[in-house]
């Protein structure tokens, strides 16, 4: 039993498994105990913690493959297995994962421990023998153009590119036929290349190119050769023509990074900025000092949002929403804040915007979810609208959230609000439908924020099921001074009551704006004329009649 006496290694096993881009586990079967070592949440791209039971683990898996993980007793006391399933990642694709380790068998032969290491797998059609690098490997490889850049004074650059769009294709067609589809463009970037360069894949549907003696100017046009060589035409699957296209960050070495690890985590940065832009998009990597500042500013502000986060110092500022009629208050907006470690509060616009970059705003949609709950249990009768960021749009995890503190309780439902931005709802229209429905069938009202700053219509209006909309707060700030503003917000509240919806408007700053909004057929206001947002409970306060 040596091996299974070594099952607890140090803490630098965990750092070379999320360098490998792996993760290991220990489950012990008499308590359904797992127990991972390694960064298992990003292997499996979750959007929460790993699982700790195998129970919540099968509950991953593509549905009818969870008995793989089930072993006969009466075997060896150690028997080695390989086994090869999909669990579900956070945007509801599967993900293929190859599964290897160890079964241990007590002196009856039953199973009462198993110890493995997971990674993802590979496609089976990219055979290791067409030249292409694995993330490990691609590593090696970039330190040692690294070294000999550095020794010769010259120039080697770093391409990273990812297929747009894979989950599309994925959910269309299969995981199969996306394999197909990463391996055919791996090897259309390896024929592209030819000679003057090396292609691997370093994870997921990313693949690097590193080519030496690359000028700036050479870089950018391997870049759009190796663009092309992928969109030129259709690649031919199983399951029939598929077109696909890439985007791609690049990186020149060494003057944009001293390592690999470095080199491939700023190539990741310029491709993300790439497949922000839209499809099909090629950024190179600006290594200012200004925008490594401003990466270290963001790293350190996620990590503040973090510990906030574990430490429970995130609360709710309300503002007031009030009647145009009566000037009363009718509602709040909860508006989530963060507090210092000294308990002094955040301005919003310190980690907003970076939590919104970092991904971590699903986590703050959740915690203001669940403090809003807090307070409309503790004043029965307190109504709140809750921000929804485009990233929580029908996630999981906000969902779940939801269904355990809101849904549960219809007397909790009925006083929130749930605020999504327009451009959010209608990113996906068949997927915004859905959501708003689920939300309505809770009893929540449902709203559109920033309503007239995306793809407002009569068509888009119909489809979803709404209950207000909220005027974006731009063409509200001084609109008794702008004749073009007022005549866009009466075509907005006139399409808005075609539907019998609310109309608020937000930012109002004055009394003459209040007066003009009322006149235009705006139902209530929120903004500073009426009240700043304020962490006090707002139990039993009223805003004078205006």
């Amino acid at each position: 039993m040596q091996k299974l006496r070594a099952a607890s290694e140090p803490h630098w096993a965990a750092l070379a498994l999320i360098g490998a881009g792996s993760c290991a586990y220990d489950w012990t079967i008499g308590d359904d105990h797992l127990e991972w070592l390694g960064d298992a949440r990003s292997v499996l791209d979750l959007e929460g913690e790993a699982p700790s039971t195998t129970a919540a683990y099968r509950k991953l898996m593509r549905p009818g493959t969870d008995g793989l993980l089930d072993f006969s007793n009466g075997g060896k006391a150690e028997e080695p297995f390989t086994l090869r399933y999909e669990v579900r990642t956070r945007s509801g694709s599967y993900l293929p994962i190859e599964d290897r380790g160890l079964v241990f068998r007590n002196g009856d032969g039953v199973v009462e421990r198993m110890v493995g290491m997971i990674s993802v797998r590979q496609p089976a059609s990219e055979p290791d023998e067409r030249g292409r690098l694995d993330r490990g490997q691609m590593r090696d490889a970039i330190d040692a153009a690294i070294d000999w850049a550095t020794t010769k004074g010259a120039t080697a650059a770093l391409l990273l590119s990812s297929i747009d769009g894979l989950g599309a294709i994925n959910d269309a067609y299969g995981l199969d036929v996306a394999d197909e589809v990463i391996a055919e463009t791996a090897r259309r970037l390896s024929v592209a290349l030819g000679s003057d360069g090396t292609v691997g894949r370093v994870g997921g549907n990313k693949m690097a190119a590193l080519l030496l003696a690359c000028s700036a100017e050479t870089m950018a046009a391997k870049a759009d050769l190796l663009r092309d060589a992928v969109q030129e035409s259709m690649i031919q699957t199983t399951a029939g023509p598929v077109a696909a296209t890439i985007s791609t960050g690049a990186l020149a070495l060494p003057s944009g990074a001293n390592n690999s690890a470095m080199a491939l985590m700023r190539a990741e940065d310029a491709l993300s900025q790439a497949k922000q832009a839209g499809r099909s998009n090629i950024v190179i990597f600006d290594a200012s000092p200004e925008r490594e500042a401003s990466r270290r500013r963001k790293a350190s502000v996620g990590a503040s949002i973090i510990a906030a986060l574990r430490a429970d110092r995130f609360r709710v500022a309300y503002q007031p929403i009030v009647c145009a009629r009566t000037g009363r208050v009718e509602s709040y907006e909860a508006l989530i804040r963060m507090l210092a470690e000294d308990g002094s509060p955040v301005p919003a616009g310190e980690f907003i915007p970076a939590a919104e970059e970092l991904g971590l705003v699903r986590d703050l949609d959740r915690r203001v979810l669940e403090l809003s709950a807090i307070a409309l249990k503790r004043a029965p009768a307190l109504k709140l609208g809750v921000n929804l960021s485009g990233m929580s749009v029908g996630d999981e995890a906000w969902t779940h959230t939801f269904n355990t503190t809101v849904a549960v309780d219809r007397s909790i439902a009925s006083r929130l609000t749930v605020e999504v931005t327009e451009t959010a709802a209608l990113h996906d229209i068949d997927e915004g439908v859905r959501f708003v429905k689920q939300l309505r069938s809770a009893g929540c009202r449902v709203a559109i924020d920033d309503f007239g700053a995306g793809y407002t219509s009569f068509r888009n209006l119909q489809l979803l099921d709404l209950n207000c909309v909220k005027i974006d707060g731009v063409f509200v700030k001084g609109i008794a001074r702008r004749p073009d503003n007022q005549a866009f917000v009466r075509t907005l509240v006139s399409l808005a009551k075609t539907f019998n919806l609310d109309v608020v408007a937000e930012w109002v700053g004055s009394k003459e704006e209040s007066v003009l909004l009322r006149a235009l057929g705006v139902d209530r206001f929120q903004g500073a004329f009426y009240g700043m947002p304020d962490m006090t409970p707002p139990w039993g306060k009223l805003i004078p009649a205006a």
